[in-house]
């Protein structure tokens, strides 16, 4: 139970991603908080916790604001795995390693959720999505420079023995 914080903290980001985010919105692209927190806990954590993670984001975010269930629970699903495996030889405290893994797994994500899309037929137009996933990856991997350091701090609060309160 001492992971009710990062679950708190999930929904919290859902929170922010349908509120506040469209206010900082840059070429009418949002930064994707849920897929950062789930991305930095499986970098720190390993593939076991960013699945479980992803899982209870990803199922809230399908529930409440998509049509289709699935798409994202399948997208932070996948990223969280391979974010998970591969963090097994890098210094999983570092900003830099943060930066790039949430660069390529945005990436990873939207890629996924457009051939998601095509598979059921949307129209889009592939030039714009890609100019979108390539802003995205940009924006959410500068967020990450400047919060990663909490969610590490929050992570290790979270392994020690200090609680508000127990549960």
């Amino acid at each position: 139970m001492r992971s009710i914080y990062k679950y708190l903290l999930i929904v919290f980001a859902i929170v922010l991603q349908a509120t506040l985010m469209k206010y900082i919105a840059i070429l009418g692209v949002k930064p994707d908080a849920l897929l950062i927190l789930v991305i930095a806990f499986s970098l720190l954590n390993g593939s076991g916790e960013g699945i479980t993670l992803s899982l209870f984001g990803g199922i809230l975010v399908d529930v409440l604001f998509n049509n289709a269930i699935g798409f994202v629970t399948i997208s932070l699903l996948i990223v969280a795995y391979l974010t998970g495996i591969l963090s097994k030889n890098v210094f999983r405290e570092s900003t830099f390693v943060a930066f790039i893994f949430v660069f390529l797994g945005t990436i990873l994500y939207n890629l996924i959720m457009i051939f998601s899309m095509l598979l059921m037929k949307y129209d889009l137009n592939p030039s714009y999505l890609l100019n979108v996933v390539i802003v995205q990856s940009i924006y959410n991997s500068i967020i990450t420079i400047f919060v990663y350091k909490y969610i590490v701090r929050l992570n290790s609060f979270v392994k020690s023995k200090k609680f508000f309160f127990k549960i």
